[in-house]
């Protein structure tokens, strides 16, 4: 299960996407992140992978200084066993 926050502009336009195609919201995304992750996975070899698109910030948007940092860091796992122990993900 995956909650993602999206800027209203987003939303909007997703939301009438779905409603236009008769489609869910997690049908759109799923498809938009498996196209990117191939996408992704396609152009690592030998290309180098776009700067991410952060037009959606506002540029003095303090979150701006954070994107990318962790790329080659630490996962996701390693960062909450680190806080929060071992069982962090357990049901």
């Amino acid at each position: 299960m995956l909650s993602v926050r999206l800027p209203e502009a987003i939303e909007r336009d997703l939301t009438q996407y779905c409603a236009v195609r008769k489609l869910t919201k997690s049908q759109v995304v799923q498809e938009a992140l498996a196209e990117y992750l191939v996408a992704a996975k396609t152009s690592s070899h030998g290309k180098p992978v776009p700067e991410p698109d952060l037009s959606f910030l506002d540029a003095d948007d303090p979150i701006r200084q954070f994107i990318g940092i962790a790329k080659d860091g630490m996962s996701t796992d390693e960062l909450m066993r680190m806080t929060r122990g071992d069982d962090w993900n357990q049901p």
